[in-house]
């Protein structure tokens, strides 16, 4: 089974907002289109600004109302994805960036979508066989708060301990307060609401050790982002992004075996249209232009050279413009140490 592009997986509903709207109506419109951020674009609807669901809880943290401008608390400073990328490369773009909210962009830079740990879980997993690694390494310490405690307290909270959520305590009973019942809150404006008002989420319990691919099926079941992990004493969360992450570390050690280049030249004027089609192909990981007799090198790699060359004969070849292709196996690494 092969892993999609970033534009196959990400969500497919723009959670678009203009820069002059308030926090209030971008909370309203990440709960509308399920998403944890906003993106203001221009007419070319190529992305300007992003309100991220952390930096909100920020802006409310640090005593922003709810009827405050985007543009006041979105950053200019963007990370996207082309819609091109392996689903990998996305996951390593979250980790390296800090970030869970990625605008997805075609070649134009035009939002075409937006992607966040939920979009890529399901098809990292869908790799990994049941059994092959656990929870236990992927847990993390909670804050809990008493049900009395009001929303602005709880991003107060949020905020000081980089957490996307909080534990409420209700008449001796445990629940979450939700990315999704934090942001009804300030769509409403109620910011001094007690947190028994909104917190829905429900807490289900897991054992440590407990199989991770299970975890991932448990959450993408019940709609939750986070299970918590019984430890004698201690208890803790593992997160859908820390399984996400975990998942990535095991297919990022499954390294492709053989490795070819392809040679292609295509109908003239044909050479972007081409490379754009050839790097969606599941092997091929890298496509130069160059300039010569040939017009693009390709980089193919798969588990044998059987699947490489299927990969070259049924997908490459049959792009419409390519005219010509030629093939070079590779042997050896010279690498430089």
């Amino acid at each position: 089974m092969a892993l999609p592009r970033a534009g196959e997986v990400a969500s497919r509903n723009l959670p678009m907002i203009s820069a002059d709207q308030t926090l209030a109506k971008a909370a309203e419109v990440m709960i509308s289109n399920r998403s944890l951020g906003v993106v203001t674009t221009d007419v070319k609807r190529r992305p300007m600004l992003v309100l991220s669901y952390r930096a909100l809880v920020k802006a409310i943290a640090k005593g922003a109302s709810p009827q405050s401008r985007v543009s006041e608390h979105a950053t200019d400073d963007i990370v996207a994805v082309q819609e091109s990328a392996r689903v990998l490369d996305v996951v390593e773009v979250m980790k390296r960036e800090g970030v869970r909210f990625l605008p997805v962009v075609d070649p134009r830079w035009r939002l075409v979508g937006v992607i966040e740990p939920l979009n890529v879980a399901e098809a990292i997993w869908d790799m990994i066989d049941y059994g092959e690694a656990a929870v236990e390494a992927r847990t993390r310490g909670f804050i809990a708060l008493p049900g009395e405690a009001t929303i602005r307290e709880a991003a107060r909270a949020m905020d000081e301990n980089g957490v996307p959520e909080v534990l409420v305590r209700v008449n001796g009973d445990l629940r979450i307060l939700r990315e999704e019942d934090f942001l009804r809150a300030i769509a409403e404006g109620r910011l001094d609401a007690k947190l028994s008002q909104y917190a829905s989420g429900k807490v289900i319990r897991i054992p440590p050790a407990f199989d991770a691919k299970s975890a991932v099926d448990l959450m993408l079941e019940n709609g939750v982002r986070r299970l918590l992990v019984n430890l004698g004493e201690r208890q803790a969360f593992t997160t859908l992004t820390d399984l996400v992450f975990l998942g990535a570390e095991i297919l990022t050690s499954r390294k492709p075996k053989e490795v070819a280049f392809v040679l292609v030249k295509t109908e003239v004027g044909k050479e972007l249209d081409v490379a754009n089609e050839a790097i969606m192909i599941e092997g091929v990981t890298e496509a130069h232009l160059l300039s010569g007799k040939y017009d693009l090198l390709l980089k193919v790699e798969a588990g044998s050279l059987r699947e490489i060359h299927a990969i070259i004969r049924d997908r490459v070849r049959r792009i419409r413009g390519v005219t010509e292709t030629i093939t070079m196996t590779g042997i050896k690494v010279v690498a430089k140490q």
